[in-house]
């Protein structure tokens, strides 16, 4: 995939990656996985960026929300 693209795509959805929780590590990690091969198919980030953790007389509760984003050129 071209980086020109990439950047043009990114522009174009920024308030729905906003909405979902991408956070600026998650666009970093794929921005770089492209710049490093820009004709790269795919590129791929994954953060978790919530997590709870509730603990009590011997059980725990655990959440975590998950924000993975997928770039690729598709026909």
């Amino acid at each position: 995939m071209h980086k020109e693209k990439y950047e043009e795509l990114m522009l174009r959805f920024a308030l729905e990656l906003h909405e979902i929780g991408v956070n600026d590590y998650v666009k970093g990690l794929v921005e770089d996985s492209i710049t490093r091969s820009p004709n790269t198919v795919s590129a791929t980030g994954e953060d978790i960026t919530r997590r709870f953790t509730y603990r009590y007389n011997g059980y725990m509760i655990q959440a975590e929300q998950t924000v993975k984003l997928t770039v690729k050129k598709c026909r």
